[in-house]
């Protein structure tokens, strides 16, 4: 079979999948738009807290740096009063080692004292460290002279540092070069940021055009798939039948198109089916009217020759009544086919109505009852437990399930005439009703379950093939349906589905 052509070409640009891909890039730009934007706002908002907060640091750097210098000035100047004041309280005796040293011992921050001039030879004392790994504190050195020394004299006052100050000022000059780099690393860490962010946008885009590069493929390889089948629909292929995998609204379309083929495939069957019947009922009808005319007038001619034999020959007497009643006897067998292809062929219209379906079984064991009567018979039939109502017309209803009874009987007695065994049975469904008739007969092989009810199709000697086409034409203008299966009783099952009354109360 060729591929079938879709009604019309469609453009590149109008198709589905180009359409979600570029849906998804465009998005994908949006995204990245904004968040770069988002992300530039951000980057200038937190660098001018940041620049704030820095240009505050170094103002308060620069306001605290003036005051430090005036602390240490206002110690310079302390220590240079105290020195003086050494110098001034420094007796005048030519071993000044021991005024030194008690000067030394009095002043807790003095690290070193010391004496010296050109007249006399230089006297030290000073502190030793704690350790000696230890490393040297900071010290001020204060030289100022000492007149009751001699001419010349010098007092050398080593102060200690209080290590606090020099931490501070330590610290301070840290934060102004802190500040300083940060300021100049502003740029740099604003740069990074947005690189970051453009890197991140970039990615996040090239996964929105793989993502929808795939979805779209998904997508539109199930709506193609789903245009070709409605065109091979179109070229009038009822066989075909779309993919309905995932559960996805494409899959949901593509399973109610597959059941509306299905309903129109059963739907081409049954028309074909009732075209076939209707023709051959008129050919039913047409060779009724043709055969049963001839009928009288060849019984009643063998009739006058076997009532004007004269009698003269035994023998042709004989012969004579022989022939007489092998011509009425297939004349009477003509009449039962007439008579079965006039019943045929006058199938009246369905006129269905809501029917209770223990009516129509109770009415149809009165009128087969006699089944018990028979020798070797039984009939069995079951009624059902709610009283469902279907849309039937009654006494075709019946008929139907005459003929099948009567099909069943038939067909056990001729295989095998011991007791012959009929079940009739209900089985109720949401939204129809299935009557079953089942036997003990041969059953119907699997390939002949649907020929069975086309017309003249029958395995009986003495059958018509009629019966069963009967019941499928009564059952589908009921607009129900009828299938053949294997049966508990061993032989066949024929079901009938019928559709219920919704409204039952």
């Amino acid at each position: 079979m060729n591929e079938p052509r879709l009604l019309s070409p469609i453009p590149w640009w109008g198709r589905l999948g180009v359409r979600v891909t570029v849906a998804l890039v465009v998005l994908g730009v949006v995204s990245v738009g904004a968040s770069l934007y988002l992300a530039r706002l951000s980057v200038e908002y937190f660098d001018a807290r940041l620049f704030e907060a820095l240009e505050q640091s170094r103002e308060l750097a620069e306001e605290v740096e003036p005051v430090h210098h005036e602390l240490v000035d206002a110690h310079i100047a302390a220590f240079e009063a105290r020195a003086q004041v050494f110098a001034l309280s420094l007796p005048a005796s030519p071993e000044p080692a021991a005024a030194l040293q008690d000067r030394l011992e009095r002043e807790p921050d003095v690290r070193a004292l010391g004496l010296s001039g050109p007249d006399r030879a230089p006297v030290e004392v000073g502190r030793p460290l704690a350790t000696a790994d230890d490393d040297p504190p900071e010290t001020y050195e204060v030289l100022v002279p000492v007149p009751q020394q001699g001419r010349g004299a010098r007092l050398r006052v080593e102060f200690d540092i209080d290590p606090a100050i020099d931490r501070r000022y330590q610290a301070l000059g840290e934060r102004k070069r802190e500040i300083g780099q940060q300021r100049s690393s502003q740029a740099e860490l604003e740069g990074a940021v947005v690189q970051v962010v453009a890197g991140a946008g970039v990615l996040v885009l090239l996964l929105a055009i793989a993502a929808g590069a795939l979805v779209a493929r998904a997508t539109t390889r199930k709506a193609t798939a789903l245009s070709r089948a409605m065109a091979r629909v179109a070229e009038g292929d009822l066989q075909v039948r779309a993919q309905a995998r995932g559960r996805d609204e494409l899959a949901s379309l593509a399973r109610a198109f597959n059941l509306m083929l299905d309903e129109l495939a059963q739907a081409q069957v049954r028309v074909a089916y009732l075209q076939r019947i209707g023709a051959w009922q008129g050919m039913a009808r047409r060779i009724a009217h043709e055969i049963k005319n001839p009928l009288t007038p060849i019984q009643l001619a063998v009739q006058q020759l076997r009532d004007k034999d004269p009698g003269l020959d035994p023998r042709f007497s004989a012969l004579l009544r022989t022939s007489v009643e092998i011509v009425e006897d297939e004349v009477e067998g003509l009449r039962r086919m007439v008579s079965s292809f006039s019943q045929f062929a006058k199938v009246p219209e369905v006129r269905p109505k809501p029917e209770p379906v223990s009516r129509v079984l109770r009415e149809f064991e009165r009128a087969y009852g006699h089944l018990h009567d028979d020798e070797g018979g039984r009939l069995d039939v079951e009624m059902p437990r709610d009283d469902v109502v279907i849309a039937a017309d009654r006494q075709l209803l019946k008929q139907a399930l005459v003929n099948l009874v009567e099909n069943a009987v038939l067909s056990a007695r001729e295989v095998a005439p011991g007791q012959v065994h009929v079940a009739v049975g209900v089985s109720v469904e949401a939204g129809s009703v299935v009557l079953h008739v089942d036997d003990n007969g041969p059953g119907i092989e699997l390939q002949r379950r649907e020929r069975v009810f086309e017309p003249y199709e029958t395995s009986r000697k003495s059958g018509t093939g009629l019966g069963l086409a009967i019941v499928k034409k009564i059952v589908l203008d009921h607009g129900g349906e009828i299938w053949i299966d294997g049966s508990s009783l061993g032989g066949a099952r024929f079901c009938l589905r019928l559709p219920r009354v919704r409204d039952e109360g």
